[in-house]
């Protein structure tokens, strides 16, 4: 249906559609249960991927997240608050990895020096000088995610990669907006200190 494309689209669904879903869900509708897997899987995703840097474990873990999800949606109190609760399960089984092995390196495939997505890195349509060019500042720019202190790699992933709001990330990392604007603005300047850096060898 139109109304379910539009709001399954970048930004996910709107609030109040989000809420009918979560509502019929609640009462056991298969269907409202697989539009909000739709329209949030693949941001979770993501986001598990840029943690941990394995597509495998993050196929496995956004699986995990998501039957933990169908199994606890009933103790969701605030239906508004759906993304920040979702986000918390997913960052939960995260850190249950991280505890199995040592971090792994977050890899991003697409983000320039101020952290902002660049689209294809490697076009096609580029000389192969700019591919180049292009292939070797994302090699850089992942090893410069993999220096980034724990609480500030995180941050970075889910605002310029995830691109949420620093209300939502204070939101699901319970903590307060001012210490996360902090450490985005800190890891920021680091990313793009480290970047300008490697690029001057």
């Amino acid at each position: 249906m139109a109304t379910d494309q539009a709001a399954s689209g970048v930004g996910g669904p709107e609030r109040e559609l989000l809420v009918e879903w979560i509502r019929t869900a609640k009462k056991g509708d298969i269907g409202s249960y697989q539009k909000i897997y739709d329209a949030f899987a693949p941001k979770v995703l993501n986001f598990i991927y840029r943690m941990l840097n394995s597509v495998e474990e993050a196929e496995d873990l956004t699986q995990e997240t998501f039957v933990t999800v169908y199994r606890k949606l009933g103790s969701l109190k605030d239906d508004a608050k759906f993304e920040p609760w979702l986000f918390r399960i997913a960052r939960n089984y995260v850190y249950q990895r991280y505890r199995s092995r040592p971090p792994a390196a977050v890899s991003i495939d697409q983000i320039d020096e101020e952290g902002h997505e660049i689209t294809q890195l490697a076009d096609e349509r580029k000389t192969p000088e700019e591919a180049f060019e292009a292939r070797e500042l994302e090699h850089v720019v992942v090893r410069v995610i993999e220096e980034l202190p724990e609480k500030y790699r995180e941050v970075f992933v889910l605002s310029a990669l995830q691109h949420l709001k620093y209300e939502r990330i204070a939101e699901i990392l319970g903590r307060s907006l001012a210490s996360v604007k902090t450490d985005i603005h800190r890891a920021r300047l680091h990313v793009r200190k480290r970047v300008k850096d490697y690029l001057k060898v």
